[in-house]
Order: structure tokens, then C-alpha cells, then sequence
């Protein structure tokens, strides 16, 4: 893998990696470096691929939910994918954006609670998030077909336990390319930067996922706030229609008060990692004091 890129690229059909009995061979994107790499890796072993894919979310019909960097990645990724592999990125996405989906009625059934009844959905919740569920995962389920067979970027050392418990379990490691061939996070970064092919958001503080995102940390939080004051602002204006938390123990306006109190307590040199900090917090939330909190 000199240079990052995997030798001479071949697009043979190597037999060792074809599998029987399907008419179509997908690759699944999320522009992220594993996936990305992935890529190569079908390209350069002789994997057989007809379709690249991915799932495209809005906000509301005419915002986005990634970054402008972000989405210009995608659109230069997707020219290199074409000049090198010969397929056309198809990008597809749920009928609904997240502000329809935000604001959409719980109606009596087996997973709603009667005291939610004819409450709006408001924020995901951390376990079993509606945003995963309905803008990325039912596109996806609706596009499948039986006669595919996918192809999924998760790597060797995958970190998210649930992923490497899919790839143990897995009947043919044809579907995770890269654990079939031993590939680490760091050698797919090695790959996409000799391809080009490597996301802003791995070399700069840049979010690579959706800016509203709940599980997004709380630094991601303060340079949203800081660099994008419109999209903080719709997230403040979501969070005064919301039943559920932004986050398990704070909604958008407690952030919008700790950050406040961070920047005052900087302006005087005095830290905001310390028990005072953390004391004065908890008093500011409980009195409502912040400029959005009065306001709610």
C-alpha cells in the first residue's frame, strides 16, 4: 500500500470473491474513510460491483443536514469515484426530512405510550433514535432487493462493539471486505489520502455527521454554536417544541447556558473545569438564567 494507494488496479473478476446467486453486487458509502477504502479494496481484489449507494439526509426541504464543507467532499468524491471505478454514486433519502419527521404525531400503538398520544416525536432519543431508523435505515430497506448482495466498510478494529459483534457473527466476511483482509481504521486512512479521497473532517474539528445530531459531543456543540448561529438558533427553536431532551440530562437551552457561563467566566480568566464552575451551572439552570431560558 505505498503511497496509500493498493498497487495496479484490476477490474477483473477475481472468482475467489464472487458470490452465487445474486444479480447485483452494492457497495454502501457513508464518505467516511472506511467505506471510502472499501472501494479500492473491491476494485483492486476483483470484488464484483455494480452499484455504489448512500443515504443522503435533509434537515428541512431546503438545508441540508451536513455542513457545506461536507456535502462539497461528497460532490468531489463522488467525480473521483466515477473517473476511477466507472459508477456513479446513486444517492438516495427518505421522503421525509428531519424537521417533518420532528414534528410528526405519535398515534396509539404498541410502542407509544398512551401518555404520548397525539404528543409530537421531538428529539430522538439516545436508544432506538427515529432519525437512524426512519431517515437513513428505511431508505435504505426500501431500496434492498432479495437478488443483492451488499458490501459494508466496517473495519478490522471496528470501536463500536455492536459492529464487531455483526462481523463475528457473520456468515461470509465477502460482506465486510475489509475484515475479509485484515484492514485497520489506519490503513484506510493511508488509502483515501492517496486516493484524494479523504473527508475534511478527519484533518480539521469539522463534523462529519449531521449537525443537529444528539450524540454529537459537546465541543461539535459549541463550534455549531459558534460558527453556524442559524442552525444553533433552529435547534434552540426545536428544543422549545420538544417533549423529549436534546440529550438524556440537558436540553438545547441548559447548553446554551452553560455556554454562556463558560464564555463569562473565560472573559475573567477563570476555569470552567473546576466544582465552582460546575456549582455555579447547576444554579444558572435552575433559576433559568440565560437570555433564551427567560425567554422560554
Amino acid at each position: 500500500m505505498k503511497g496509500g494507494t493498493m498497487g495496479n488496479c484490476n477490474k477483473t473478476i477475481n472468482p475467489d470473491y464472487w458470490v452465487e446467486g445474486y444479480e447485483e453486487y452494492i457497495a454502501s458509502i457513508s464518505y467516511g474513510k472506511d467505506s471510502l477504502a472499501m472501494l479500492e479494496l473491491l476494485h483492486v481484489f476483483g470484488y464484483p460491483l455494480t452499484r455504489i449507494v448512500t443515504v443522503d439526509v435533509m434537515a428541512t426541504e431546503n438545508l441540508s443536514a451536513y455542513h457545506t464543507e461536507v456535502d462539497q467532499f461528497k460532490k468531489q468524491a463522488d467525480d473521483i469515484i466515477f473517473e476511477r471505478y466507472g459508477i456513479q454514486v446513486e444517492h438516495i433519502k427518505s421522503e421525509h426530512t428531519y424537521d417533518e419527521t420532528f414534528h410528526r404525531i405519535r398515534q396509539p400503538g404498541k410502542r407509544t405510550k398512551p401518555e404520548n398520544v397525539g404528543k409530537i416525536y421531538g428529539f430522538p432519543m439516545v436508544m432506538g433514535a427515529w432519525c437512524n431508523r426512519d431517515l437513513k435505515m428505511n431508505p435504505i430497506n426500501s431500496y434492498k432487493q432479495k437478488n443483492q448482495f451488499w458490501y459494508i466498510g466496517y473495519a478490522i478494529d471496528e470501536k463500536k462493539p455492536q459492529r464487531q459483534e455483526k462481523i463475528k457473527n457473520c456468515y461470509d466476511l465477502r460482506m465486510y471486505p475489509l475484515c475479509n483482509h485484515g484492514i485497520r481504521e489506519r490503513d484506510c486512512i493511508r488509502i483515501c489520502k492517496g486516493l484524494n479521497l479523504l473527508s475534511p473532517t478527519y484533518t480539521t474539528s469539522l463534523r462529519d455527521g449531521c449537525w443537529f445530531c444528539h450524540n454529537q459531543s459537546l465541543e461539535q456543540l459549541r463550534l455549531l454554536r459558534k460558527e453556524h448561529p442559524e442552525k444553533w438558533e433552529m435547534l434552540l427553536k426545536w428544543d422549545l417544541e420538544s417533549p423529549v431532551k436534546f440529550r438524556p440530562k440537558e436540553t438545547v437551552h441548559d447548553l446554551e447556558i452553560r455556554f454562556q457561563l463558560e464564555e463569562s467566566y473565560l472573559s475573567q480568566g477563570k476555569s470552567i473545569t473546576d466544582r465552582v464552575f460546575y456549582n455555579d451551572l447547576k444554579t444558572h439552570i435552575k433559576k433559568g438564567i440565560g437570555a433564551y431560558v427567560i425567554q422560554k
